[in-house]
């Protein structure tokens, strides 16, 4: 993002008032079954299993039982778990949903780290760039992204783009290891040499933290393992780059589900920095659900499949967004307002990747429309 772009502004509720009644019929819900929006007892049990599976699979590598083969299978298997409890801990906590306590939900955001990614600078992009700017290039940072991907309609078009559904699962598992040892590295050195720790960007506690579990993060999964394990060190090290490989790579397509499908929009602001829509509706129109019947998806994403409630209600744990999801669709449709859902979790890595072709094919649109593109930027794009 540029200095020089202009802030955007959402166009204040009008319509008497769509989100008011969805408020108040969703906070209904809560009141009536006595129930907080925060996390519950089976919310508490299934952090422990997830927590749980990770320390014993972890366990069981530094056991050095296994042979080299073994171990990188280990390593892929441990990843996979904690991308499912970052999905199904973290990211609730992150977003001052797991617990009413605010040090308590940072606290648990910490469990992030455990994948080798800051979680200070993910809560800054994911829950107040990604959240607010939904899908508007230039503004919402899940669309920042190499420019051998094209995932947006507003981006520069390359020859090479047309090609990118089928090489993009390769860059996807590139992701994460390009955020611990690049992103994140710069952005560390950036805040040191500009002086900015403990000027309000980030404190001098965060800093700390923030390096100490990134070489926590080393040590766990590559340093430890290298002087415990009885296999050659190459195996130590290719087992952990599968282990970054496969977090990144579930954390992004999962991640991709919601915005880079079917039908969701990609508005552009006015020159003058004004959308056409709400913020409420502006999440509706970039925000697509998918598999909201299938409680393993449910069990295994940490509500990721409920995106439409979660960008609406990003402070109510994950837990309950299976049961206010009837009543959003429900008002969405008495106002007239788009609810987009994939029917299965297969069907939304269709509209993904079949969404990545159709933006490898198509030409760029302007990102400075007149008031006649901003009309069409904002239908369903299929």
């Amino acid at each position: 993002m540029t200095a020089e772009l202009k802030k955007i502004h959402f166009k204040k509720e009008e319509e008497s008032d769509f989100y008011s009644v969805l408020k108040k019929a969703v906070n209904q819900f809560f009141l009536e079954n006595k129930i907080s929006h925060k996390a519950n007892i089976f919310m508490y049990m299934k952090s422990v299993f997830w927590m749980s599976l990770v320390v014993l699979a972890y366990a069981a590598l530094l056991a050095d039982i296994l042979s080299g083969g073994g171990v990188i299978i280990l390593y892929i298997f441990i990843g996979f778990l904690i991308a499912i409890g970052t999905m199904n801990i973290a990211h609730d906590a992150l977003h001052g949903a797991y617990l009413k306590s605010a040090p308590g939900n940072r606290a648990l955001g910490f469990l992030m780290d455990l994948c080798g990614a800051s979680s200070f600078y993910w809560k800054k992009e994911h829950t107040v760039d990604h959240h607010t700017f939904t899908n508007i290039v230039e503004h919402d940072a899940d669309l920042d992204v190499p420019i051998l991907l094209r995932i947006c309609p507003n981006a520069p078009h390359r020859s090479f783009h047309r090609f990118q559904h089928w090489y993009a699962p390769f860059l996807y598992s590139l992701n994460l290891i390009r955020w611990v040892y690049y992103s994140d590295t710069k952005r560390i050195y950036q805040n040191f040499k500009n002086k900015q720790i403990g000027q309000g960007k980030l404190s001098v506690m965060e800093a700390i933290m923030m390096i100490l579990l990134k070489f926590t993060h080393i040590a766990l999964f590559l340093v430890i393992p290298m002087i415990v394990l009885s296999v050659p060190v190459w195996q130590v090290i290719t087992g952990y780059i599968c282990l970054l490989s496969t977090m990144g790579l579930i954390l992004t397509i999962v991640f991709q589900l919601a915005h880079i499908v079917k039908n969701v929009a990609f508005p552009l602001p006015n020159l003058e920095g004004k959308m056409e829509n709400s913020f409420v509706k502006h999440q509706l129109m970039t925000t697509s659900n998918f598999a909201t019947k299938s409680r393993v998806v449910d069990f295994l994403f940490g509500g990721l499949n409920h995106q439409v409630e979660h960008h609406i209600f990003p402070h109510i744990c994950h837990i309950h967004l299976r049961k206010i999801s009837p009543i959003v669709q429900s008002i969405a449709l008495q106002f007239g307002v788009p609810y987009y859902e994939n029917s299965s979790f297969f069907s939304a890595l269709c509209s993904h990747f079949g969404t990545l072709k159709r933006f490898g094919r198509m030409p760029a649109v302007s990102q400075q429309p007149e008031p006649s593109m901003l009309e069409k930027s904002h239908a369903p794009l299929i």
